[in-house]
């Protein structure tokens, strides 16, 4: 080999080795397990984060009137219409929904009702379920009366673990999903 080369040479040596101690780890011991468990890096994606109801206020002002069930604005308030909307002495809030923006037929609905103390006071929530027939769905969940297309449907939203007697209560509809 002449001496023209040896720069090359060596040079080309270096990284080969540097390469290698790279992949293998320069002082031979055990990776953490967390970089060894960790998954090869990918492009990030960009999805939008999920969205999830927002928690009902721990205060209502002002304060509702007793017997009073309000509607919170939310992301499908404009295509539903609720009527014979009661708070029970159960405690639960009862009434009725019918889609109002087409005529497809409802494959899930979720309605929550918060419920408030006469000083506005959150004391609990309950959650309403629907799932539509045919569709997978636990007994207590699945309704074979009217459809919430066309007709819509009779609810009940019961209250769930209240710490004290509820005078008022605000229903949100985080669910609603149609074909």
């Amino acid at each position: 080999m002449s001496l023209t080369y040896l720069p090359r040479a060596a040079a080309a040596a270096t990284a080969v080795a540097a390469l290698l101690a790279l992949a293998t780890g320069c002082s031979g011991a055990e990776a953490p397990a967390a970089a060894k468990d960790a998954a090869p890096a990918a492009a990030p994606v960009s999805l939008p984060a999920p969205r999830s109801a927002p928690a009902p206020a721990a205060v209502l002002t002002p304060a509702p009137a007793a017997g009073e069930v309000r509607t919170e604005q939310g992301p499908f308030t404009d295509r539903v219409k609720l009527t014979d909307l009661k708070l029970t002495g159960t405690p639960s809030v009862t009434g009725h929904i019918a889609i109002s923006s087409d005529v497809s037929d409802t494959l899930a609905l979720e309605i929550t009702a918060a419920y408030y103390d006469a000083q506005g006071r959150l004391l609990g929530t309950g959650t309403f379920r629907y799932q539509e027939e045919g569709e997978d769905s636990h007994a207590q969940e699945h309704h074979d009366g009217p459809r919430a297309a066309g007709d819509g449907v009779d609810f009940t939203v019961p209250a769930d673990h209240l710490t004290g007697t509820p005078a008022s209560a605000v229903l949100t509809i985080p669910v609603l999903v149609n074909e």
